[in-house]
Parts: structure tokens; sequence; C-alpha cells
């Protein structure tokens, strides 16, 4: 039985499936549209490209957690106090937002709406993304237009099932200022799929799923302006890089001094810690240096193929004195 290529049929049709239920994306600005980038909202209405089987099977992860949410809510008791996907409508242009969750009242009964916007990840990250909070406020703006006189709230679900970890960003309200600011960005790419203003791209952590990266001006070498998220992260890296070596150095130290009171084989306990030393003996390896000196007719026959792999770099920028 091969599932390998079965699947990979299977989850094109899961993917058309799911986004039917959304109805036509071309018809449409969505949250997720005016929380991304606008080259790729008119790219992917003018130029569809289907993702890769790995970028969908990442989409689909969002709805398994979705539904887990849902049954946790559910076997929680409060079944009786949220809908799903429930769709919102600008009354005038086609903007729309499908919120995962919308609680008419709190867990206490206290009535108001709440919106819960779910995000599956690999590593909750410790501030929400931008664009995670652009959606959510859109969301909650148009959420205000239906019911101006209702007390609204949201917030963000952050789940990495892998981690089996789920946090929440809470506290958000509906603000007019950002909301506006949405708005136009919804209109401007109105605008641009009818050809009377230009799609200009917008760097994000969303890059990563994006199929029309190749040939985007943004993403163009040698150098790419990082956006806050990602910064955030290489910043976060380069310290525990730091660190790392930092505690590389000293655990070299620790251990001679460590490997002097042993002595090569040694075994010893305390109440807090067991501590074993082995001595390995020599073993023979082949000198490639001496090899290719002596039998440059049979070295390159005996050379095989190492894989590449991705170098990665973090170091925090010098600035010049003053």
């Amino acid at each position: 039985m091969d599932l390998t290529s079965f699947f990979e049929t299977a989850v094109l049709a899961l993917n058309r499936n799911k986004s039917g239920e959304l109805g036509d994306r071309t018809r449409y600005i969505g949250s997720s549209d005016v929380s991304g980038c606008a080259r790729k909202v008119y790219l992917s209405r003018k130029n569809p490209s289907t993702p890769n089987f790995s970028t969908l099977l990442k989409f689909n992860r969002g709805h398994v957690a979705e539904t887990l949410i849902e049954n946790i809510f559910i076997a929680g008791g409060v079944k009786h106090l949220f809908a799903t996907q429930v769709e919102l409508r600008h009354p005038v242009y086609p903007l729309k937002a499908h919120v995962d969750f919308l609680f008419h009242a709190d867990l206490d009964g206290t009535p108001g709406f709440h919106v819960i916007e779910v995000k599956s990840v690999s590593g909750i990250p410790e501030e929400p993304y931008p664009s995670w909070e652009d959606q959510l406020s859109f969301q909650l703006g148009l959420l205000h237009i239906k019911y101006p006189d209702k007390k609204i709230s949201g917030s963000i679900l952050a789940i990495d099932l892998n981690a089996g970890q789920v946090h929440q960003f809470n506290g958000y309200e509906h603000d007019e200022a950002t909301f506006n600011y949405l708005y136009c960005r919804a209109l401007h790419l109105l605008d641009c799929l009818e050809e009377k203003d230009v799609a200009r791209p917008s760097v994000s952590h969303l890059c990563t799923y994006c199929s029309y990266r190749s040939d985007c001006p943004v993403m163009t070498l040698p150098e790419v302006d990082l956006p806050p998220e990602i910064e955030a992260l290489a910043v976060k890296y380069a310290a525990l890089n730091g660190s790392k070596n930092h505690a590389e150095k000293e655990l070299k130290s620790i251990r001679q001094e460590l490997v002097d009171f042993t002595g090569p084989v040694f075994k010893g306990r305390s109440d807090s810690v067991d501590l074993v030393v082995s001595y390995v003996a020599p073993s023979m390896v082949i000198d490639g240096t001496l090899l290719k000196k002596e039998y440059p007719d049979i070295y390159p026959a005996i050379l095989k193929e190492r894989a590449g792999y991705t170098k990665l770099e973090c170091k925090p920028v010098k600035t010049a004195k003053a």
C-alpha cells in the first residue's frame, strides 16, 4: 500500500474542500489578506499557484488545532457559549472575515462578544506576530460594525501540538484607529485587483510559505531587510549561541578538573549525581591526506559525496563608535 502518493493527492482534495468552506476567495478580501502581503494577495488571485505538499500539511495543521480546541471547549461544558467559523461582512465593500471561535458570553456567563483566533505553531513566540494582531483587529472591527453597542474583545490562542503547549495572548479590544488603517489596506487591495494601484510586497514570517517568493523584490539577495518577528528570533538565536560557546568553554574547564580527580576509569555517586569515567581505546582511521599523496590514482575512486547542509549565522551588528 503506497500511502505517500495517495496522501499527496488526497491533501490537495482536502485543501480544496477547506478553501471551499470560505467561499470564492477571488470575490472578496479576507482578514488574512489584509494582514498579509499585497503582492501575494494580487498574484494568488491573478496567477493561482498550489502550495507544495509540505506547506499544505502545515496549513491543515491549523484545522487540526481548531478541531482540538473545539473539542476541549465542548468537553468543558461551554458548547452553548460559542459558534465556529462565523462569517462577518462589511456592509458596503466585499470585505469578509471568518472567525475561528465567537463567544457571545464569558465563561462565567457575563454577556459580551469575544473573538478567538487560533494559530498552530512550531514553538510559541514570546510576542504575537504583527500579522496575527492585524487579522484579529480586522475581525474585531467588522464585528463592531455589526454590533456597535456590544462589548467586544478578542484573543489569540497559539498552540504547539508537538510540544503540547498552548498560550493565550489576551486583552485585545476594538480600536477604531487600527481598524481604519486595516480598512484602508483592504480598499487598497481591491484597487490593486482592479489594476488601479500597484500591489507592493511586504516581508514577514509568512514569506516562509509564499509560493511567489522566488522572484519577490523584497527577498532579493544579497541583503534582505528583516521583519521584526524574524529579527527577534535571530537576536535570540545569537544570544543563545553566544551563551552556548561560553558554556562549552566552561564545560571544557570543568571536565578537565573532574578527569584530573577521577583518572581514566572511575565510578562514583552522591545523593545528587552519578560520575562515571571510562577509557575509549585508540582505533585505526584512514589518513586521507597520506592516501591522496601515496595513491593519487586510487583516491578519486574511493571518494563519496558528503551531503550539503544549511549553515545559519546570527551575529550582533557592531555599531560604529562615535
